[in-house]
């Protein structure tokens, strides 16, 4: 009987499960990113909930009264958004998909932003005849303060609330801005390479995350107006097209996902990918680009990342 070497069927099975091991490995780390996300479809009106997990739960709300720009999670399942054509705010259930609140008046025409602070109040930010105006709404809609008119900054985007309970937004003049809500400016810097900043957000250690719009990059500042970090810009990596970076949101694991708009028109979507993730490195990680479903998304909100019972400024 012909002797079998042990030794030789050893060496040949630990081979065999070191790159079953290293297949395995390659898996995990190649394992497909999904999210759980609302959008703002700018170009097609309406609201969207896409989970990638379970895409029969997915779900679109069509505005048939006009466009929105801005959406802010605002607890107990409800979202909030501003009223661009109409002028004002709404409310929505996220589980009814029902409208629960509204406050409109052409007084508020071209809002661009809505601001829910967590006293219930509400503050509007418009665009109007090539100047800018904030209107501070009690918890029944009614106006309480309209801050002075800025003529030198002819376009804003959206605004959020700092710790401070202060106001930054970006203008298409590529400044950040910070006021109080006696409109007085108490912070002002241009970001090079920025094109009609859409969205800044302060971080939880006081630095401000910018996006940098047609720049096509979302940017980290220091107290300092320094830059400290930067992920995107133009040229994009190969294969993706990126044409307008909007809405920024950070996640808890330290990646950062942004909007990518990609034009006014319903088809435009076709043009480049919707949203991108990067990694602490910059890497892209995740990319979201459905044109049949949606058009040019300005704002994203990642829902998996966040518990949806708790008010988010």
């Amino acid at each position: 009987m012909k002797r079998v070497n042990l030794s030789v069927i050893s060496i040949h099975f630990l081979t065999i499960l070191f790159f079953v091991c290293i297949a395995n490995l390659t898996l995990s780390a190649e394992e497909t990113i999904k999210h759980k996300f609302l959008l703002l479809d700018e170009s097609r009106k309406q609201i969207l909930f896409v989970d990638q997990f379970e895409p029969k739960n997915d779900w679109v709300i069509k505005l048939t009264d006009g466009g929105v720009w801005d959406l802010q999670l605002i607890g107990e399942h409800k979202i909030l958004v501003a009223l661009t054509d109409k002028g004002g705010f709404r409310e929505y259930n996220l589980k009814t998909r029902e409208i629960v609140r509204e406050v409109s008046d052409p007084k508020y025409k071209q809002t661009m932003s809505a601001v829910r602070f967590p006293d219930g109040k509400t503050l509007l930010g418009c665009n109007q005849s090539r100047k800018y105006q904030f209107f501070l709404l009690d918890t029944e809609g009614k106006l309480i303060n309209e801050l002075p008119a800025v003529s030198n900054k002819q376009s804003i985007r959206i605004a959020k609330r700092t710790s401070r309970g202060t106001i930054l937004f970006g203008c298409d003049d590529n400044c950040v801005n910070e006021i109080d809500l006696t409109g007085k400016i108490l912070r002002e810097f241009r970001v090079p390479g920025a094109k009609h900043i859409y969205h800044v957000m302060e971080k939880p250690d006081g630095n401000l995350l910018v996006s940098g719009g047609y720049g096509c990059f979302a940017a980290e500042y220091n107290k300092e107006n320094t830059e400290v970090r930067k992920w995107g810009g133009l040229p994009a990596p190969k294969g993706l097209t990126f044409i307008f970076f909007a809405k920024l949101q950070p996640l808890k694991n330290g990646n950062l996902v942004a909007a990518t708009w990609t034009g006014h028109k319903a088809n435009d979507s076709n043009k480049g990918i919707q949203l991108v993730e990067f990694d602490d490195k910059g890497n892209v990680v995740w990319t979201w680009h459905n044109p049949a479903l949606a058009g040019s998304i300005n704002n994203v909100i990642v829902l998996d990342d966040l518990d949806t019972n708790k008010f988010y400024e």
